[in-house]
């Protein structure tokens, strides 16, 4: 099988999976697509109970992609 797309994008902040996202953050974060915006499933008091809704690649909301950015800002690649 042959894969028709691939995700290209600028150099940035470095894909790290050490900074928590606060519950309040994760339960308003969204995503785009076609029909419209969707919020990440299976979120319940600010914890995600299955990370089956982030798996994939999607599109931010814009809001959500500015909290998210809010969060990792900071942060440099390192060559």
């Amino acid at each position: 099988m042959k894969s028709s797309e691939v995700v290209v994008g600028p150099p940035g902040t470095p894909l790290t999976f050490d900074t928590p996202v606060p519950g309040d953050v994760l339960s308003e974060l969204a995503y785009r697509s076609r029909r419209g915006e969707r919020r990440i499933k299976h979120v319940v008091d600010g914890e995600l109970l299955r990370a089956v809704s982030v798996h994939g690649i999607y599109r931010l909301a814009p809001e959500s992609a500015q909290a998210l950015e809010a969060l990792v800002g900071g942060r440099t690649v390192l060559s």
